[in-house]
């Protein structure tokens, strides 16, 4: 080697990034809710339990959501000093303290994020054929918790063991407006999903007061699911239809008969697409009639040219509240596969996928401080890209993965200084992020 290597005493961190986080989980409010989930006078050496969220927030935006990590930064005054903690816990502390939380936690940590999405409506916002909509995707992942004992692992619709949580991400850079975990073997519309749906709702009102645009997939194509869309003001839906006890041939007819001969859509070589609407009755309630759209696909060939036996025939029908044509719900349709990166950013860049708490409850804590960590550095990219100062290509792209702004944000190198009872975190200049990161500094 041609250099040396040293210890220094000069505070040095590799996660500069930190004192955005910080400075985003600064709020009264949130801290006195927390405060009141503990009734009563409490010893005056506890760690207050915003803290404790505050601690495992940082964690998981450093990519490291697991208690025994808090480890790592015992030795470092810029971690707690940057996240505003008194003092920071230990692993067993933090494991026993988020396990004992009441469910009632829960609802502060929501109100955090609501209150966070609030504060920008103008990343929950897009336009959508010249009008103005905040959409709401609404969506299942399983999470993969293989070879433990956890509280609610059981096998899943991917056939592996492990939760199977819903999502609602708002608007169209995928904000994580609500979760809940539930067990693997928990069907997409199991018991309590008509609650969670309302929970949703309400808090979109209170995020933004744009007309809200909710879209699912067919495991919501239940009537009483439908029947809360419809009736919820300032709501509009697109819900998946489920096909499954419906005869494809007579909804291809029904298609070819409303689809001219210019219409009719080339798919390839073997496969031609037709397009449909009307008006249908909800299953279990003949007076409540709701739009239908649809696609029909009849396949005769394959896409290389080998004819088949029997033609194939495809269906994608929509409830919809929208008065957009078929063709134009199964575009906006399709670009609901985005909200499968949501997940992937989730459960790869924050590694959230095999939860650390053994206890359900814990877990759903963990993963409700998950969604508070994902917001913030989805809000810090897009204020990022809104500065235009982002290097590269990545200054033109509509959204930044978390993965990027961790690795480059969070991540950055810094110096830590203490002078004349002042602290000063100094960044590189010549770093290729800097100017992005300055523009984040409050004025």
């Amino acid at each position: 080697m041609n250099f040396d290597i040293e210890l220094t005493s000069t505070p040095i961190t590799s996660h500069a990034g930190l004192a955005f986080i910080g400075e985003q989980l600064t709020e009264a409010k949130f801290e006195h809710h927390m405060q009141t989930l503990v009734p009563g006078p409490t010893r005056s050496d506890r760690i207050p339990d915003a803290d404790l969220a505050k601690t495992m927030v940082g964690l998981i935006c450093c990519g490291k959501p697991y208690f025994d990590a808090v480890g790592d930064y015992a030795g470092d005054p810029y971690f707690p000093h940057v996240l505003g903690l008194s003092r920071l816990p230990s692993a067993p502390i933090l494991r026993q303290r988020i396990e004992a939380l009441p469910e009632e936690a829960g609802k502060a940590f929501r109100g955090f994020t609501t209150r966070l999405l609030a504060r920008h409506p103008q990343q929950l916002t897009e336009e959508l054929h010249g009008e103005p909509y905040c959409p709401i995707h609404i969506d299942v992942t399983p999470m993969d918790n293989s070879g433990s004992a956890k509280e609610g692992v059981s096998c899943t619709y991917k056939k592996f063991d492990g939760y199977a949580p819903i999502f609602a991400y708002i608007g169209p850079h995928g904000f994580m407006l609500d979760n809940q975990l539930r067990a693997g073997k928990t069907h997409c519309n199991g018991e309590g999903t008509l609650e969670w749906l309302k929970q949703v709702l309400k808090r979109a009102e209170a995020a933004s007061s744009t007309r809200r645009l909710l879209v699912t997939d067919a495991g919501h194509d239940a009537a009483d699911n439908l029947l809360l869309f419809g009736q919820t003001a300032d709501t509009d839906f697109v819900v998946k239809r489920n096909m499954r006890r419906d005869d494809l041939a007579e909804w291809l007819k029904k298609a070819k008969r409303q689809t001219s001969d210019q219409a009719r859509e080339h798919i390839d070589c073997g496969a031609c697409g037709y397009y449909g609407q009307g008006e249908l009755p909800l299953p279990g309630h003949p007076e409540q009639r709701l739009r239908v759209v649809w696609r029909a696909i009849e396949r005769q060939a394959s896409p290389d040219g080998q004819l088949l036996v029997e033609p194939e025939i495809t269906i994608e029908a929509y409830w919809t509240s929208l008065d957009w044509s078929p063709q134009a719900i199964q575009r906006f349709y399709e670009k609901r596969g985005t909200s499968e990166q949501f997940h992937s950013e989730l459960k790869t860049d924050l590694d959230l996928e095999r939860l650390p708490s053994g206890k359900l409850q814990g877990n759903q804590h963990v993963l409700d401080l998950g969604m508070i960590a994902y917001n913030l550095l989805r809000l810090l990219g897009q204020q990022m890209l809104g500065s235009g100062l982002v290097p590269g290509r990545k200054s033109q792209s509509k959204r930044l993965r978390l993965r990027t702004v961790m690795q480059n944000l969070i991540y950055m190198a810094g110096r830590w200084i203490s002078h004349a009872r002042q602290w000063c975190l100094r960044i590189f200049e010549g770093h290729g992020w800097a100017q992005a990161a300055l523009s984040l500094a409050p004025d």
